[in-house]
């Protein structure tokens, strides 16, 4: 495969922060216009041969996916003569499951990559160039800056669709009524530190917070990967302790994590004291997102890291059996050293990514409809569902949201694989309020940004490419048994010594040298700006 410099093409990056499950764009569609793209029926499709086309879409927070007769994709494939088969496939299997199917021959017509893999398949003929066509389709090409579009493209390449995050969509949120029911009182923002977290925990592990006379819950759970990730529930823990997401930058230079000894024994030492205490979930070593979630959902935890529009579906769903649950939002924990950060994201690393194998006719066809999805009335029809269905048009231009969305989900796709990137929070019937308490919701959690410096530019060392996969599973082993207690503390040291060994400092050095050929690289800000350009 060959090495491409891929670093010499990036342009400017804007990054939005925004609602990842609540947004609408931000071209005055309202509830007060609403009616112009109210539902109606498809018009007569202009494409003569009826094709079937396979998305593979993540599904997420439990299994979340459409119906098979759900009515967009009945408007879908009247509109675009097609026959839309979605193919949902949870989240933390998504990568094996395309792994497995590359082999075999039998990728879908629409998929979803993350770094490593669109950087790896670039060169196996896996993906479409859009280059040649992407003008044609004037509306998907203007949904992204030039900037999004290139990033991590060789140079007169396109073979990605910026997939749409927000930088800091996520944080802690927290059983306010557990909180209230053990005497300890919503943590103040200014103040919230470590010790206060530590508090918590042990107070939900070990004083009956949900009064049921038992001892069943625990003081926090947290996924086997202990990474940056939103989804590990221990990235705020990270930032608390100064450890990088991934890779910080100090003095000039990239610095990985696994070469933060101290930072890292800090990290380690609070779950292992965590764990020694039985204040920590004991099969945190199984564990992924669904299963902390699923801890969540049966309250037999009370602290999750999601976004906002989670934490109101997700109280209405704990106070189905669990009478009186009351979520709020829990600022980061600041740390000894007086750090803290919330896990934020870069848009554009991960990509939609259409096969470059299949008939140039499905091509055209996928991309005839994210032309359509990327135009105000498919925006709006892929957040928000129909008119009749899922919203009604009040006689003062206002939308009530009717029962039907909140099984139908209308918007799922537009959150987990394509959306344009101009947002704002809101759907057509949100209310003032709702608006109100997203905006301020991801406000506050833009104060505390702990983003990766690197900034999606590792995937482009060769080293870290061959290197780090199995560098990462060796270190996360000593890292999960110091935790359990198995190894000393100060296995820390032999462990990042092995992992410079290794390859570490190979990569290092690489990704500098990448980091380097940039003029500027400005890592994402509280304001949500990501910059690269040559």
């Amino acid at each position: 495969m060959r090495r491409t410099t891929i670093a010499a093409t990036f342009l400017t990056v804007a990054m939005s922060w925004a609602a990842i499950a609540l947004w609408l764009p931000g071209c005055g569609i309202m509830p007060g216009n609403a009616d112009r793209y109210a539902a109606r029926p498809a018009p007569k499709p202009q494409y003569a041969e009826h094709l079937t086309l396979t998305l593979m879409p993540f599904s997420w927070e439990g299994g979340l996916r459409w119906r098979e007769d759900h009515p967009t994709i009945q408007y879908l494939n009247r509109k675009f003569n097609i026959d839309l088969q979605l193919q949902w496939t949870d989240g933390e299997s998504y990568k094996d499951k395309l792994n497995v199917m590359a082999a075999s021959g039998k990728l879908p017509d629409m998929f979803q990559v993350e770094p490593d893999m669109f950087v790896n398949w670039q060169d196996d003929g896996v993906f479409m160039d859009l280059q040649p066509v992407l003008d044609s389709y004037s509306h998907l090409s203007q949904a992204f800056s030039v900037g999004t579009w290139r990033l991590l493209n060789p140079e007169g390449a396109l073979f990605g669709i910026p997939v749409n995050v927000v930088s800091n969509s996520d944080s802690y949120q927290i059983r306010a009524d557990w909180l209230e029911k053990l005497g300890l009182g919503i943590p103040e923002e200014d103040s919230f530190t470590i010790d206060q977290f530590y508090t918590i925990v042990q107070s939900f592990a070990l004083y009956d917070p949900d009064s049921d006379g038992i001892s069943n819950t625990y003081g926090l759970s947290v996924t086997n990967l202990l990474t940056g990730e939103a989804q590990t529930n221990s990235a705020q823990l990270r930032a608390a302790f100064g450890l990088a997401n991934e890779w910080a930058l100090q003095d000039g230079r990239l610095v990985s994590q696994y070469a933060q000894v101290p930072e890292m024994k800090a990290f380690l030492g609070f779950l292992r004291k965590l764990y020694a205490e039985g204040l920590l979930d004991r099969n945190f070593r199984e564990k992924g997102f669904t299963n902390i979630y699923d801890d969540f959902q049966s309250g037999r935890t009370g602290i999750l890291t999601s976004h906002p529009d989670s934490l109101k579906s997700d109280e209405l769903l704990l106070q189905r059996s669990h009478p009186g649950t009351r979520l709020v939002q829990l600022p980061p924990p600041i740390g000894p050293n007086g750090q803290r950060g919330n896990p934020t994201n870069l848009q554009g690393v991960n990509k939609s990514v259409i096969n470059g194998r299949i008939e140039p006719a499905k091509q055209e066809r996928i991309l005839a409809l994210l032309d359509w999805w990327a135009t105000d009335e498919g925006t709006f029809i892929m957040r928000n569902g129909f008119e009749g269905l899922h919203f009604e048009i009040n006689e003062d231009g206002s939308a009530t949201k009717k029962p039907l969305t909140d099984s139908d989900l209308p918007r799922l796709l537009d959150n987990w694989f394509f959306s344009r990137s101009d947002i704002a929070v809101g759907y057509v019937y949100s209310l003032p309020e709702e608006i109100e308490f997203n905006r301020r919701y991801y406000e506050r959690n833009a104060k505390y940004p702990y983003v990766n410096d690197a900034g999606g530019l590792e995937v482009l060392s060769l080293a870290y490419r061959w290197y780090y996969k199995k560098l990462e599973e060796a270190y996360r082993d000593v890292q999960i048994r110091i935790i359990r207690g198995e190894l000393p503390l100060d296995s820390v040291d032999d462990a990042a010594a092995a992992w410079r060994r290794g390859g570490g400092d190979r990569i290092t050095m690489e990704i500098n040298e990448i980091y380097a050929r940039n003029k500027t690289h400005k890592a994402a800000s509280n304001t949500g700006a990501e910059e690269y350009s040559k």
